[in-house]
């Protein structure tokens, strides 16, 4: 059975459908980031998973991959790690810099919680063709 530490890495090295792969059925991917970019903060179970990391490897981030990968917790069933992508947004076509943090807890060889957290403003400004001033006329 893979421990959390292996997860962690098999979702950050695998393509969207391999990551949502790893989600036990009620396994959860939470974004608290996001609901302050009008997008869903929580996916749950594979399917749902699957179909937020395939917008996000395809439309999102094309192609994108990460690099810079350290895990700083490794436990059976806990892992924290961070991860950087540098790739050019599909949407607004900025490039991105930008490093994520991910805590996962597993149970039974699969993800039930992965919480990542990401700095906001980055973004918001790669993703939007106005930056964050897109952000701000919305509120």
């Amino acid at each position: 059975m893979k421990t959390a530490k292996e997860l962690l890495q098999a979702y950050i090295d695998g393509d969207a459908l391999e990551s949502a792969a790893l989600f036990a059925d009620h396994g959860a991917l939470e974004l608290p980031y996001l609901s302050d970019l009008g997008v869903e903060p929580c996916y749950q179970g594979p399917a749902n998973i699957g179909t937020f990391l395939t917008f996000l490897h395809e439309q999102m981030y094309p192609g994108f991959h990460f690099i810079d990968v350290q895990i700083y917790i490794d436990t059976p069933d806990q892992a924290f790690g961070e991860y950087t992508i540098h790739h050019q947004s599909g949407i607004s076509g900025k490039t991105v810099h930008q490093r994520f943090f991910g805590h996962c807890t597993v149970a039974n060889g699969k993800i039930v919680l992965l919480r990542e957290a990401l700095n906001v403003l980055a973004a918001a400004d790669a993703m939007f063709p106005g930056g964050l001033a897109d952000v701000i006329d919305r509120k």
